[in-house]
């Protein structure tokens, strides 16, 4: 699926960037990497003009949505952490809120790369970095706000992950994942194989991407287990749900 979405002939351009060069940089982009996330780059331009794996082409502003109202609306002086970035988002969106210092980090060079564009189109001083969740012992620092949003159920090692998110909170995660819709007061966590994901035009347990698939009360188990006093329900809709995870 492609649409146009970059029609727009404003002449505003974005922050030291001709129309032209952006327009070329976005397509350049996606011809390579795929934009997965679409991003406002000003002047009437979006980043994302296709799908790629059966995603909104809006992405992820539902999911945005869904976790939006957990961060203050002002983070001046705060800072923040976005694990599994993609091209920036949810990073970018919290430097807008006025956040001091904000860390995105990803496993693809690719989506660093957009990432980097992205911040350096809108003026915006966020720091972009590729690692890994196991990897972030290396930041050697904890941050006021940490986004662990869409990326729980892709990790192999659970546990470790979320230890390893743990590790780098000095106060809020949130947290926003697939998951067991099957409410029950027992924590559990169902396995997806690799296998058995057939993609996203694909029917029933066929279109579970990811590894683990935690229902909401293992979700909310998993951050008491490692060290948060309060963890709170922030949504469930469906397949997916999130947690605010406080110190």
């Amino acid at each position: 699926m492609t649409r146009d979405r970059n029609s727009d002939q404003a002449t505003t351009t974005p922050r030291g960037w001709s129309r032209q060069d952006v327009l070329a940089r976005v397509a350049e982009l996606d011809e390579r990497v795929g934009w997965y996330q679409d991003i406002d780059l000003g002047a009437g331009i979006h980043t994302k003009s296709r799908v790629l794996w059966g995603e909104a082409i809006d992405h992820p502003r539902q999911r945005w949505g869904n976790v939006a109202s957990a961060v203050p609306a002002d983070l001046t002086g705060k800072s923040v952490l976005d694990i599994g970035c993609n091209a920036g988002y949810l990073a970018l969106e919290a430097k807008k809120r006025g956040a001091e210092y904000v860390l995105g980090i990803d496993v693809r060079e690719g989506y660093i790369e957009q990432a980097q564009f992205c911040a350096d189109v809108l003026g915006l001083d966020v720091d972009f970095q590729q690692l890994s969740i196991y990897d972030l012992d290396q930041v050697s620092r904890q941050f006021d706000l940490v986004f662990f949003v869409g990326i729980l159920y892709h990790c192999k090692y659970l546990r470790t992950a979320v230890e390893k998110v743990a590790s780098v909170s000095g106060d809020t995660v949130i947290v926003e994942s697939a998951i067991d819709p099957m409410e029950s007061d027992i924590p559990y966590v169902r396995f997806i194989r690799s296998s058995q994901y057939a993609g996203p035009r694909a029917e029933g347990s066929g279109r579970l991407p990811g590894h683990w698939h935690p229902n909401m009360t293992a979700m909310e188990d998993l951050f008491y287990e490692v060290g948060f006093p309060s963890v709170e329900r922030l949504f469930k809709e469906g397949g997916r749900g999130g947690v605010v995870a406080r110190r």
